[in-house]
């Protein structure tokens, strides 16, 4: 059987949320929202407030990296659009078509990085031969690209 769902809630590839049709521009409604985010057993992106499923229709990924820092462990930090920060989790981070993508939210979903972003993260990346890496604890760790 076919799901035939409407989607009513769009997240566009900066992270802006629209809900049907209109900019989601209240703060605090926003950051609930993104708290509220799930995934289906379909893998289809949806909010619950508990009177049943918003569906939400995702341009790329329903998070974006907005900065990229180092704490003083010498570790990454993202900072995410729902105003969160964790430590990148490296092992995750793929760059496809020149974009970089890492898990987030203990792996659950994935984060696009934005222009700004890249650019912080770009500064920690080192290349030996053809290969690209960033050096966390003195340990390299390698980045996957796909092309």
């Amino acid at each position: 059987m076919m799901n035939t769902t409407k989607a009513r809630i769009y997240i566009d590839k900066e992270g802006n949320w629209y809900q049907d049709g209109y900019p989601l521009v209240h703060r605090r409604t926003y950051l609930y929202n993104n708290k509220l985010l799930k995934r289906d057993e379909n893998g289809r992106y949806y909010i619950d407030e508990g009177r049943g499923r918003v569906y939400a229709e995702i341009e790329d990924t329903p998070f974006v990296i907005k900065d990229v820092s180092v704490n003083k462990e010498g570790q990454p930090i993202i900072t995410l659009n729902d105003e969160t920060s964790e430590i990148m989790d490296i092992s995750t981070l793929l760059i496809k078509h020149n974009i970089p993508y890492i898990k987030v939210k203990n792996g659950e979903f994935t984060a696009r990085f934005n222009r700004p972003s890249y650019y912080r993260l770009a500064e920690l990346i080192q290349k030996e031969e053809d290969k690209y890496y960033i050096v966390i604890k003195g340990y390299k760790n390698f980045i996957n690209i796909e092309q």
